[in-house]
């Protein structure tokens, strides 16, 4: 099954492949330490070989066109329990708020990990998808599922949860290494080109046995936070410290390029914040006090979905409440501009995209240079921070597939200029929204 990946064609050709670390076992690599040193490799593992009628349909794809791709594929570490819910069939499935869906620019692949809310399961296994192969590949296997715990007495309960975890170095983990009891992400997810590893807030969880607990030694007010790298395919827990942030669900974490790492943002009676975590010293810095914040009409609320939009150095967070109880529909849109280290609502109305974090997921388009967000509730809607204005936009194409969950998980795939969505439904759609400008003076040598 696995195989050299076919030479890109079409818009993608003119993209340099980057190359990213090789695929190994969790036990190469103990949970909690990093690795003296980083072989030097030359192709991402699993290597997959490319589908020629998806990359036909990618080629094809014209301005403000859609497409449905084939039943997709599934390849790696999949186990008996992901199997009961079909995900070797279809992949990892939105999971209730969790619908980030994040670009690892190295991998040249999207990544997705988060757990639901409470059924039918909560997995921490992480997945990446490759759209030239239309193959979700599970790389992280899960860690027993403690949902099925639920109901059982304390004493049989305890037992399960201390065969799957324990406390190492004052950290709460499974005995492989990755976070124990994992909770949906909302948009506390992001992926981090400088480490080559998806960050992931695990904000709550519920309480292992009286013996974990009393040695557990993290913070649950303060910043918790999972760094998985796929290269060695190992989770470490980032030290809290005295400038870590507050810890809050339904918060935004996304990398900022311009910033050198990742932003977290929350605003909730359990605390308000604004920093940005560096990844390589695994320090945070503060970007607004509290005071900033607290109160701020300007800066948004809990459960946005958010984007950075990468031409105009803007953080844009929207919110879609709507109409219910007698109450107007409620559409917020703020922008963060990183030159100013300043938030400020630039909308509020009745119209726009319906939903947020957890229904209207958001990315940003490098080619069209605006900001889409896919919403179940009314459609495809796109975002100039220029013009500030939502517009509702109808591809020449298939919608995406409608499904019970009724959420897409959503990215821009820079690669070959698309958006995608997938649903768990078994096919994944993709919208070119504007055509790559054609490349200016002698063709690459590569």
């Amino acid at each position: 099954m696995v195989h050299r990946r076919q030479a890109a064609i079409g818009t993608a050709a003119a993209i340099t492949m980057a190359v990213a670390g090789g695929f190994v076992r969790a036990a190469d690599s103990p949970a909690g330490t990093a690795p003296a040193s980083r072989p030097a490799v030359t192709a991402i593992r699993p290597d997959l070989e490319a589908d020629p009628k998806v990359l036909a349909i990618l080629d094809g794809l014209g301005e403000n066109e859609s497409a449905l791709l084939p039943p997709v594929r599934t390849a790696g570490a999949i186990n008996e329990e992901q199997k009961k819910f079909r995900l070797d069939k279809v992949g990892p499935r939105p999971r209730n708020y969790c619908l980030k869906w994040v670009w690892a620019p190295d991998r040249k692949r999207a990544m997705f990990c988060g757990a639901n809310a409470g059924v039918p399961h909560r997995f921490n296994d992480v997945w990446e998808y490759d759209l030239a192969a239309n193959t979700w590949i599970c790389l992280w296997e899960p860690d027993p599922d403690i949902q099925k715990t639920r109901g059982w007495d304390k004493p049989k309960r305890y037992e399960y949860i201390e065969k799957m975890a324990h406390v190492k170095d004052g950290v709460l983990m499974t005995k492989r290494g990755a976070p124990f009891d994992p909770v949906h992400t909302w948009w506390g997810m992001t992926y981090d080109p400088d480490i080559k590893a998806v960050l992931w807030v695990v904000a709550v969880r519920r309480k292992a046995s009286p013996a974990l607990e009393a040695a557990n030694k993290v913070d649950s007010r303060k910043m918790k936070l999972w760094a998985y790298y796929p290269e060695q395919n190992r989770w470490e827990f980032q030290p809290q410290t005295a400038s870590s942030p507050p810890c809050q669900n339904a918060s935004n974490l996304d990398y900022i390029p311009d910033l050198h790492g990742a932003v977290w943002y929350t605003s909730s009676s359990r605390g308000h914040a604004m920093s940005v975590f560096n990844a390589k010293s695994r320090t945070w810095l503060q970007l607004l006090p509290s005071s900033k914040i607290k109160d701020n009409a300007d800066c948004p609320r809990l459960g946005c979905s958010s984007a950075y939009d990468s031409k105009n150095q803007v953080l844009v967070a929207y919110k879609g409440q709507p109409a219910r109880d007698g109450r107007p529909a409620l559409c917020c849109t703020h922008h963060y501009d990183v030159r100013t280290n300043t938030w400020k609502k630039v909308i509020e109305s009745a119209v726009g995209p319906l939903g947020g974090s957890s229904g209207g997921p958001m990315t940003y388009d490098s080619v069209a240079k605006r900001c889409f967000i896919l919403s179940a509730k009314n459609g495809l809607w796109s975002y100039g921070v220029g013009d500030k204005a939502w517009s509702e936009t109808r591809p020449d194409g298939p919608r995406p597939v409608i499904s019970r969950s009724n959420r897409y998980m959503f990215c821009y795939n820079p690669q070959y200029n698309v958006l995608m969505a997938d649903n768990g439904s078994g096919r994944a759609w993709v919208y070119r929204a504007r055509q790559r400008a054609a490349a200016v003076g002698p063709p690459s040598a590569e």
